[in-house]
């Protein structure tokens, strides 16, 4: 749940922008999973990501992230 709410703010901060997974990786670096690779954590983000997708909370353009408005 933290993940999903600092995931949800950089993409609002980001708006017009528009955030990459990698920018949203480094927000989230702090709350993810220690005992994880670097490797491991951004396919974490990524997943997170295409779940988000699938509910309906974001969309993508292009290879950047952006909440559905």
């Amino acid at each position: 749940e933290k993940i999903h709410q600092k995931k949800t703010q950089i993409l609002k901060n980001a708006s017009d922008e528009r955030a990459k997974r990698k920018s949203i990786y480094e927000y989230l670096r702090d709350v993810l999973p220690s005992n994880k690779t670097d490797e491991q954590q951004l396919r974490m983000v990524g997943k997170l990501l295409v779940e988000m997708d699938e509910n309906k909370l974001i969309t993508t353009k292009g290879r950047k992230w952006i909440i559905r408005s």
